[in-house]
């Protein structure tokens, strides 16, 4: 079978401009692991029904949309694949509305540093797409001192703004969230396998802080289920992604 590539002579898969051709998505939403594409199907019907049942609202459908698109951008992740800037970008923005409206302030900030740490560099980096493919990084010596350091100034940030500039009803627990996603975030542009010890970490600590916003009264219980959904994709990543055992790159 000839690849979209051979085809299509006007697509260059190592273009940024590969965004606005459709063949472009359709090669990215190919070659997942199997595991992935029954996790795709069941996780998109799954938040659709939760998120929409009695939540035609405003917030209720853009938290869906936003779940459903964070959701698909995790799963390219675990697969390798660079649509995840895009899908990240999008999920992002979405995010972004509904933490502010919500008061989860860190949640916001950990959103747009995810567009300009992972997202926007995804989108443009061509060594996503390179013929050698996804090749994880192991951490050890300096990377682990320059970890933790990263860990402790963003968590000063985020505690910081949820207490002092601004009044999170949640600044704990959000900012510990943000401060696991922001860090997960620079190691996974960096591309050390670590990374996904932090997204584990970070889809645990979410779980718990957009189910104490929905039971605060937000119409935002499809968030709690899509972090749950992340926990799996977490779990899938360590058993069998590409970011664990190079043979799948193969």
């Amino acid at each position: 079978m000839q690849s979209t590539q051979d085809t299509d002579f006007s697509y260059n898969p190592e273009s940024p401009m590969r965004v606005f051709n459709l063949h472009w998505y359709k090669d990215q939403m190919s070659g997942w692991m199997t595991s992935s594409y029954i996790l795709l199907t069941f996780g998109v019907l799954f938040l659709l029904v939760t998120g929409l049942y009695h939540n035609l609202n405003a917030l209720g459908i853009t938290s869906t949309i936003a779940g459903v698109i964070g959701f698909t951008c995790t799963l390219s992740i675990t697969n390798g694949k660079p649509i995840n800037g895009i899908l990240g970008f999008v999920s992002a923005i979405m995010l972004i509305y509904v933490a502010t409206i919500t008061g989860n302030f860190s949640d916001v900030i950990m959103q747009a540093a995810y567009i300009v740490l992972l997202d926007i560099p995804v989108v443009f980096n061509k060594n996503w797409n390179s013929s050698e493919g996804l090749v994880p990084r192991l951490m050890s010596g300096k990377y682990i001192v320059q970890t933790i350091i990263t860990f402790l100034v963003f968590w000063a940030l985020t505690y910081g703004l949820d207490t002092i500039i601004l009044t999170s009803p949640r600044p704990i627990i959000d900012s510990l969230s943000a401060t696991l996603g922001l860090t997960g975030a620079v190691l996974t542009v960096r591309r050390f396998r670590s990374t996904y010890y932090f997204w584990l970490a970070q889809s645990i600590m979410s779980i718990a802080l957009w189910s104490m916003t929905a039971l605060s009264g937000h119409p935002v219980w499809v968030l709690f289920f899509t972090y749950c959904l992340y926990l799996l994709n977490d779990v899938v990543a360590l058993a069998s992604s590409k970011w664990f055992h190079p043979d799948q790159n193969k």
